[in-house]
């Protein structure tokens, strides 16, 4: 385990080794009260001691407020997990299907069933139940087949793209463009508002995408700039209120508004 009878060092200096391209990049500066050390029996091993909690780990620490809290899944996770998201809905159109199927069979039976005797006397007590049971299945089915669209309408993650404007009131007012932003909040969402009318000029699509990754690659505050703004797959209560809520509220492909969290303003593509 890590000791902490050793010297402190600059946290600025210390950068972060990205060991996988699936590996999100962390910050060049630590959280709050962590700092870098080096153990005092192998001086080449570097470890991070929190001088408050006493704390220490061989893992860079990444702060909890961060807007990313975990790394994007791996490409093999993200396909693995769509392959099982469109076997969910082949399963419930091939249900669909079966069912409106069987519906028909029994709107034909019934039809022939309806035909009235030729010496013009009412129809059987029999075939009027078979009516009201036939009117109960349909009703049961299509309750069934509703629910099940809306289930798999929510779904449990999803991947964005995103750009970030900070500005001197965020709480860490500071990114790679610039290590001490002092634009005002409306100086930043201004620049956002730019950006967006950029995008809106770009064709829905393949188009739209490219143009949002490369305005994230010059624009973003976002560590992620590195990646096109892209986040990967997250779930539930993995990002800021605000920011889920968008996420999870827009349609693949769709673009959102002006997002505002702690972390600045942001505008958001969907991916999946």
């Amino acid at each position: 385990a890590a000791t902490s009878n050793d010297n402190d060092n600059d946290n600025d200096n210390n950068q972060p080794v990205v060991a996988s391209t699936s590996i999100p990049p962390v910050p060049s500066v630590l959280p709050p009260g962590w700092v870098t050390r080096f153990s005092t029996t192998n001086p080449d091993l570097k470890y991070y001691f929190h001088q408050d909690t006493g704390e220490s780990t061989w893992e860079r620490p990444i702060d909890p407020n961060d807007l990313l809290v975990v790394p994007p899944e791996t490409d093999d996770e993200a396909a693995a997990a769509r392959a099982q998201a469109q076997a969910q809905q082949q399963a419930v159109d091939d249900t669909a299907a079966l069912v409106q199927g069987v519906l028909a069979q029994v709107s034909e039976s019934s039809k022939k069933k309806d035909v009235p005797p030729t010496d013009g006397s009412p129809a059987p007590a029999r075939q009027q139940k078979d009516r009201k049971r036939s009117r109960g299945e349909h009703e049961h089915s299509s309750s069934r087949k509703s629910s099940s669209r809306s289930t798999s309408s929510t779904p449990e993650k999803v991947r964005v793209l995103h750009i970030l404007k900070k500005h001197a009131g965020v709480r860490r007012p500071s990114s790679h463009r610039n290590a001490k932003i002092t634009d005002t909040k409306e100086k930043a969402i201004s620049d956002l508002e730019t950006l967006i009318e950029m995008l809106k000029e770009a064709e829905p699509g393949d188009e739209l995408r490219a143009t949002f990754e490369e305005l994230a690659k010059a624009e973003s505050d976002c560590s992620s700039y590195k990646r096109g703004g892209d986040l990967g797959y997250f779930g539930r209560r993995k990002m800021q209120p605000a920011f889920e809520k968008a996420s999870f509220a827009l349609k693949v492909g769709e673009l959102s508004g002006i997002i505002e969290t702690s972390s600045g303003v942001h505008v958001i593509l969907r991916l999946g």
